[in-house]
């Protein structure tokens, strides 16, 4: 793993945080109290780069700062270890297939049936606001991934961005369509006395931070464009939960709209991503081969902790 922002050699304090958090050895446990706030401080950095013109001053100076430069190395060095033995594939022709059946293993079946047939509302409620995490910054990170494609690549990029954007009517954004989602199930929850702050788990936040990082820094891009693919491929079932359960238990359409949509929206999405971007780059090189790839088993291995972990947190409020 390349050094994302500086190799300058961190303190001795926050060196012991990151021996902590991500030790080398592959059975080590990591101290969870220590990852977390690591995770956070990282998610953080990565969100300030996304502010808005109005808030100029605060945004971070790329290439700058030793510390997060440093957690992001432990971090990410860290990650590639947990998919070291992963069966990665070797040729363009092996792709496709190996990209369908990995994606079609992160489908989350389980959960899912949890969330259409079982789930109280307190329990869809704060699984709404843990995916506020990845999903109130996925239209930035969709013009990030643009830059620098082109031809079907950059096209097909471009029209799922034209999607994020609603096509054209501000209404039908979709970050804006699920803040309105995540508003209405923040005043439940607040309404019923649930405390959602149990949601500042390492999971989540590593879950968030990995698409951050994927794409702010430009030579993670391939990885960025991997994770954001099997995202995409996979997402479709989980949007149908949601929607089956919110259903089940009477909440407005306005406040699934957003879950609606992305039933189709995300399969669309897949197989445009997957012929648009995957096709036309695996076979530029077999290094890019191998970062994309890397970039999908990172995003599962990931979003498979990051599902267990909330799972735990609503079924926890049923006491």
């Amino acid at each position: 793993m390349a050094a994302a922002l500086t190799d300058r050699t961190p303190d001795t304090g926050l060196q012991s945080d990151l021996d902590s958090a991500f030790p080398v050895e592959p059975h080590a446990i990591a101290d969870e109290a220590v990852r977390l706030g690591l995770l956070r401080r990282l998610h953080s950095h990565y969100v300030a780069y996304m502010a808005g013109p109005e808030d100029y001053a605060r945004i971070p100076r790329l290439n700058t700062d030793p510390e997060i430069g440093a957690i992001e190395r432990a971090w990410l060095g860290w990650e590639d270890v947990r998919v070291s033995r992963v069966a990665l594939p070797s040729t363009p022709k092996e792709f496709y297939d190996w990209f369908l059946a990995t994606a079609a293993d992160h489908t989350q079946p389980e959960f899912n049936a949890y969330l259409a047939q079982e789930a109280n509302l307190e329990e869809i409620a704060l699984f709404f606001l843990a995916e506020e995490l990845v999903d109130s910054k996925f239209d930035d990170l969709m013009a990030l991934v643009q830059i620098g494609t082109g031809g079907r690549t950059k096209l097909t990029i471009a029209e799922n961005y034209w999607d994020e954007m609603g096509e054209g009517d501000l209404q039908r954004v979709h970050t804006r369509m699920f803040e309105h989602s995540a508003k209405y199930m923040r005043a439940h929850l607040d309404q019923v006395g649930v405390d959602y702050s149990q949601l500042h788990f390492s999971e989540a936040y590593e879950n968030a931070a990995l698409l951050l990082a994927y794409g702010i820094h430009r030579h993670l891009t391939p990885r960025a464009l991997g994770a954001m693919g099997v995202l995409e491929q996979s997402a479709s079932p989980r949007f149908q939960a949601m929607v089956d359960g919110c259903e089940r238990l009477g909440v407005p359409d306005d406040v699934i709209a957003y879950q609606r949509v992305h039933v189709h929206v995300d399969a669309d999405h897949g197989a445009e991503w997957t012929e648009g971007v995957f096709v036309p780059l695996v076979a530029r090189s077999p290094e890019l081969l191998r970062e994309i790839s890397l970039g999908i088993v990172t995003r599962v291995r990931v979003a498979n902790g990051y599902y267990a972990r909330v799972w735990e947190a609503m079924k926890a409020l049923r006491g």
